[in-house]
């Protein structure tokens, strides 16, 4: 079978969004209930694996891109310990209306579908096999856009932004159980 992906949503869906939506150090990160174990199981069942979000914070200048990479570093490096296969990381810094230095257009800002497309080009994942995971509108609808399947959490925002309109496939309480539903997808 064509190589699949999950692409799931960083901020809201794995770790649990910080007063001031700045990132805390690695070890203070707090990942809902049983997601870093579903992240280990997808990948253990030959998914490819993709973090995608707008890191808003980094973003609109209130918090350092030295923050932000401390931060993703770690995250890469806690993930790898477990036994996560991380195939890319998309999440997106930039926004056109970010502070100077971060106020540049990107294929991966959300909800445009750049981090899916580079994933099919790049690592030939058929989309229409992938999942896109989210706590918000703003991924759902760019996994639509690029003819994804969908999975909404109701962590985070629990979907329910009202930016955009989305119907996802699946609704789970949390990425752990969407993750769970999605490594024994045949």
């Amino acid at each position: 079978p064509p190589p699949r992906g999950v692409f799931v949503n960083l901020l809201g869906t794995l770790v649990k969004p910080v007063e001031g939506r700045h990132f805390p150090t690695i070890d203070d990160a707090l990942f809902y209930d049983g997601v870093l174990d579903g992240l280990f199981r997808v990948t253990q069942a030959n998914w490819n694996l993709y973090l995608v979000g707008n890191i808003d914070s980094v973003a609109f200048g209130e918090q350092s891109v030295d923050e932000w990479r401390t931060f993703q570093a770690g995250l890469h490096a806690h993930m790898k310990s477990l036994g996560i296969r991380l195939r890319r990381d998309y999440t997106c810094i930039d926004n056109p209306e970010g502070v100077k230095g971060q106020d540049r257009d990107s294929v991966y800002l959300l909800p445009g579908t750049g981090a899916m497309h580079h994933a099919a080009q790049a690592d030939g994942v058929s989309l229409a096999l992938c999942w896109v995971i989210g706590d918000s509108t703003t991924e759902l609808v760019a996994g639509w856009r690029a003819g994804c399947r969908l999975a909404g959490v109701r962590t985070g925002t629990g979907v329910t932004d009202g930016r955009f309109h989305v119907d996802p496939e699946l609704t789970a309480e949390s990425a752990a159980s969407a993750l769970g539903y999605i490594a024994h997808d045949k």
